[in-house]
């Protein structure tokens, strides 16, 4: 899982720095006093960076559930290898 969370911290990281040039670049070519272009792209900033945060909340949850499912499913195969083989083990034996 550690090469996909670096991968979702790369996307989401240039996501964020993308955007925010973006956002940035925007407001400063809109024709507005010098006050409310920093203003405005405070807020267009601060409103990015909590969307980037609840997309990131979303996928880190997805990829704990997917850890987790994974983690019970490999139990479970490892309890059915070791009945089989307690079962060949008992047949070897008789």
């Amino acid at each position: 899982m550690s090469e996909k969370d670096d991968f979702a911290k790369g996307l989401l990281t240039g996501a964020l720095i993308g955007g925010l040039i973006g956002v940035a670049v925007g407001i400063l070519v809109a024709p507005k006093s010098g006050e409310e272009m920093r203003e405005e792209l405070a807020e267009k900033a601060k409103d990015f960076a909590e969307k980037v945060q609840d997309e990131y909340d979303v996928l880190y949850d997805k990829a704990r559930r997917t850890t987790d499912t994974l983690i019970h499913s490999l139990h479970d195969i490892e309890e059915t290898a070791r009945k089989k083989a307690d079962e060949l083990a008992a047949r070897v034996k008789s």
